[in-house]
């Protein structure tokens, strides 16, 4: 609590020295005209982060691919300096697989993405019809619905059952996770704050995983050639439960809301010929992730032609690479055939999203089979009344009130 407290005053010193304050409230539902300005001033901007401490923020697209890869950039948390923000602490060996080294960390993609990968293009097909038809049941009778609380949420949860092979008790918790932490309410807790939570779940379902599930196998390999290690397992979990599912809730509730909002949007996406294009466009236009997790300068480096002292903190900005037109043509409109789409919605290099032929499959199979069954739908509130996240880091919108049809 000092440290975070001294990082609190050194980071009001600085408030006059051109730290910049864009993470309001509005910032979540519509950080388009911000980052557009931070794109033509510069690109490269000190910022005060919502819990207080300053952080450089890189917004072009140029800028943000290379610092993706840049291994003067680390994630672990330890290269922090005193000064900046230096996010909020994973403990070991949760944060195995962010502190990892190349060799280590390319390893754990191979065992993960062997695992979780779809084994062939039809089989998400196959699950979504029956897992939104499953939590979406009953409303036939009452059309009226919050598409975030019975779709949105739930679905990772459905989805990482099946995919991992979780004991029901598992699945249960997982979800009351969700619930308790995703969905709005006055005493909901900010996921960081459950990290205890967190790892009594993984240790549950390590201690539960079944013969022949993908964590069966994983457990198994990691009792017979050490690889993964056990430390290892924990952090690999760890990162499938928690933080690859906020990226799924956000990004379906996002997508819903652009196609059900837009008439155009939904026409546009059925009659795409590329699925995977189409989803792809949706993680640029939407951008659910907007920061990539904290990167930490290990020595002096430029990154577009700012010079970033070592300890500093770099926020890379999704959202704003994104968006930027020196990358994309006409880069505010949705066009889910763009074919120029170098999008970076679920990061890029190395340390890109694990998960990213799951979330093409998944949402792409969900999406599609929502449209086709409810092709009628609508909201039942204006777009510009949908609250959104207040976070920095994600944004989604928080409530998603529709009548299907």
């Amino acid at each position: 609590m000092r440290t975070e407290r001294c990082r609190e005053v050194l980071a009001d010193k600085l408030m006059g020295a051109g730290v910049r304050q864009i993470f309001d409230a509005g910032f979540a539902a519509d950080p388009w005209p911000v980052l557009s300005a931070l794109r033509r001033e510069g690109g490269m901007h000190r910022v005060r982060t919502p819990d207080g401490p300053p952080a450089w923020l890189v917004t072009r697209h140029t800028d943000v691919r290379a610092a993706l890869s840049d291994e003067r950039l680390t994630a672990d948390v330890t290269k922090a300096g005193p000064i900046d923000y230096a996010g909020f602490a994973v403990p070991p060996p949760m944060d195995t697989l962010l502190v990892a080294d190349p060799e280590d960390h390319a390893r754990l993609r191979r065992l993960i993405t062997g695992e979780i990968a779809p084994r062939k293009s039809a089989e998400w097909d196959e699950r979504a019809i029956d897992l939104v038809d499953r939590l979406l049941r009953d409303t036939d009778t009452d059309p009226k619905v919050d598409l975030v609380a019975r779709l949105a949420i739930p679905l990772p949860a459905a989805v990482l059952g099946e995919l991992l092979g979780l004991a029901d008790a598992e699945r249960e918790a997982l979800l009351a996770w969700a619930n308790s932490t995703l969905i709005p309410g006055a005493t909901a807790p900010r996921a960081r704050d459950t990290l205890a939570a967190m790892r009594t779940l993984v240790d549950a379902v390590i201690a539960r995983a079944g013969a022949g599930t993908a964590v069966g196998r994983l457990v198994a390999a990691r009792d017979e050639t050490g690889s993964p290690s056990a430390d290892e397992l924990t952090g690999v979990l760890f990162y499938l439960l928690f933080v690859w599912y906020e990226v799924l809730a956000d990004l379906i509730a996002g997508a819903l809301l652009t196609l059900v909002a837009e008439p155009a949007h939904r026409r546009a996406f059925r009659a795409a010929t590329d699925r995977r294009r189409a989803v792809d466009e949706l993680l640029r236009y939407l951008s659910p992730q907007v920061l990539a997790g904290p990167r930490f300068a290990t020595t002096d480096l430029d990154i577009g032609g700012y010079t970033v002292k070592a300890g500093q903190t770099v926020l890379l900005c999704l959202a704003g690479a994104n968006r930027d037109p020196a990358a994309f043509d006409r880069p505010d409109r949705f066009d889910p055939n763009r074919t120029r789409n170098a999008q970076l919605g679920l990061g890029h290099g190395p340390h890109s999203c694990l998960g990213t032929a799951l979330v093409h499959g998944v949402a792409g199979a969900v999406l599609t089979h929502f449209c086709d069954r409810w092709p009628q739908t609508t909201l039942t509130t204006p777009p510009r009344e949908i609250p959104w996240r207040s976070g920095f880091r994600h944004r989604g919108p928080l409530i998603l009130p529709v009548a299907l049809a």
